[in-house]
């Protein structure tokens, strides 16, 4: 009889076990696929679509090996698409959601939350959802699609949220770059000033053939010998030159169009590329309009409109490398 419950005893613990280590290796899968946030390899990402409830959308999209795309129109800027890429490698879990705070994550995650949708080059996709931040600022709450839980994610070794970098604005995606021509392939530069005492100031410069240039004046009735040191480093001054950034909805385009330009600059190169910058004063912060005049211009930065499309904020600082004058340039 002892022998019995003995064999019985063990048969249950076999059986206790088995449960134990089925219901284990199953709820090992459902808590990974509900925490597995991060990708690996993120040379395999080809597109990245991070929706808001505004409705926004910014299509970030990888074209060859290093170059994206923003909603297929424009180039994207390569230090954001940096930074969310490393983010999506790098961040990790650092504290489940605490009861008591579960309702309020899940409610700011459906009503404020951005979708991010990542395709991968074989087909697949994951999908999660980024709300606010911690009350130590040190995490942000997110949810992966189908699970049942959020969590706070953070990226070990770096204190703040990461939020800030799942955008869905188009513009501050755009990449920044305004004029990036490489000296030797310029063609043409035409600068012409508005202002009076800088009119004849104007001039246009003409590649003659591979090593030579002209310099006229701007209406192209009076040639000039140019300087060639100066031509070159003013060449040269033409790569890399970025906007502080691109300005959206708060601009009265209508009365700065009302006054006259600083200059219009247009530049093209040998393949046909052409770009126009056409600057307008900004008014300093503290400044004031008298019957439409500037009476305090910001001593560091101008409005710039490029190829009469985009309106972007210039720094005088960079642009005024290519900002010469005829006196500067002839010998």
């Amino acid at each position: 009889m002892k022998t019995k419950n003995i064999l019985y005893l063990l048969a249950i613990l076999c059986l206790a076990f088995v449960s134990y280590k089925l219901t284990n290796k199953e709820t090992s899968i459902t808590r990974t696929d509900r925490r597995d946030f991060a990708i690996a390899d993120t040379s395999n990402v080809v597109k990245v679509i991070l929706s808001s409830k505004m409705p926004e959308t910014a299509i970030i999209e990888r074209i060859g090996t290093n170059n994206w795309t923003v909603n297929g129109d424009y180039k994207a800027r390569k230090a954001a698409v940096f930074y969310l890429l490393k983010t999506l490698q790098r961040m990790e879990i650092a504290h489940p959601v605490a009861l008591t705070m579960r309702d309020n994550v899940l409610g700011n995650l459906a009503v404020r939350g951005i979708k991010v949708q990542v395709f991968l080059k074989d087909g697949t996709e994951k999908t999660f959802y980024v709300g606010g931040e911690n009350q130590e600022l040190s995490a942000t709450f997110m949810m992966l699609q189908d699970a049942t839980d959020p969590y706070a994610i953070h990226i070990p070794g770096f204190k703040g949220y990461l939020s800030s970098r799942f955008f869905t604005a188009e513009y501050i995606w755009r990449d920044k770059t305004v004029l990036n021509y490489d000296n030797l392939a310029i063609n043409t530069v035409s600068m012409r000033y508005y202002a009076p005492k800088m009119i004849d100031e104007s001039f246009v410069l003409s590649r003659e053939n591979e090593n030579e240039f002209s310099l006229s004046n701007y209406k192209g009735t009076t040639q000039l010998e140019l300087n060639p040191t100066k031509l070159q480093t003013y060449l040269g001054s033409f790569r890399k030159l970025n906007s502080e950034g691109f300005i959206s909805g708060s601009l009265n385009v209508d009365s700065i169009l009302n006054v006259k330009p600083v200059f219009d600059l247009v530049v093209s190169n040998n393949k046909g590329e052409e770009t126009t910058v056409t600057a307008y004063y900004k008014k300093a912060k503290d400044g004031t309009h008298v019957d439409g005049d500037v009476t305090m211009r910001d001593p560091e930065r101008m409005y710039a409109h490029i190829n009469k499309t985009d309106w972007v904020i210039i720094q005088l600082n960079s642009f005024g490398r290519v900002m010469k004058s005829l006196s500067d340039l002839k010998k």
